[in-house]
């Protein structure tokens, strides 16, 4: 039993933007399990993982139970782009979990079709190209609107690097410590973009 210090880490981001490369580099600093999908296909199917979506979903919320039932520190991944994620947090801050919120972007979803597509290339699971652009504007709108606010803490990196993401902010709610300015504002065009395209202005 872990108590007050218990906590959930939501590493969030479109398709595509290394939000598996930005949990590998976090995580294992927090000795947190990372409950994510994928990885459960893996175990299933190693060779298949496309074939299992069902069963690895069953299997990821049978886990996900566990953990919070347990009081268990973990982490797990999302698109912020469905409404999974909302019941997570809210069950969690029932059990009085500290939940921290890491958002990665990069700046255009081209770049994010051409990752999943190399992901696929080495086996991993493919997403329609209209889903990623989709869930692209969508995710960045609802980290900064929605879920931000839902959390105890945030932070921002950037992650079209191939060496490290970058720190660009954190905060909490609407508090915020700026890391790197241009990255920054790069965030803040890319967010005034999602809002235009969303609106279809």
């Amino acid at each position: 039993m872990q108590g007050n210090n218990k906590q959930l880490y939501i590493i969030a981001g479109a398709n595509g933007s290394g939000k598996s490369t930005l949990a590998g580099m976090l995580l294992p600093q927090k000795d947190l399990e990372f409950l994510n999908a994928d990885n459960i296909a893996k175990e299933i199917a190693p060779d298949a993982i496309n074939s299992v979506p069902i069963s690895a979903g069953k299997i990821y919320f049978k886990r996900l139970n566990e953990y919070l039932k347990n009081d268990k520190s973990f982490a797990v991944e999302s698109t912020l782009s469905g409404n999974n994620i909302i019941r997570i947090i809210k069950e969690a801050r029932k059990r009085n979990y500290k939940i921290i919120l890491v958002y990665a972007f990069l700046q255009n979803c081209t770049d994010c079709i051409e990752r999943v597509q190399n992901r696929v290339k080495n086996g991993g699971h493919n997403v329609p190209e209209e889903d990623i652009i989709r869930r692209y504007y969508k995710s960045i709108i609802k980290f900064w609107d929605e879920y931000r606010l839902m959390v105890d803490e945030w932070a921002i990196f950037y992650n079209g690097y191939e060496y490290t993401p970058m720190m660009v902010s954190f905060g909490s709610s609407d508090n915020i410590q700026v890391v790197n300015e241009e990255m920054q504002n790069d965030f803040n065009n890319i967010l005034k973009l999602a809002r235009r395209k969303i609106n279809g202005l």
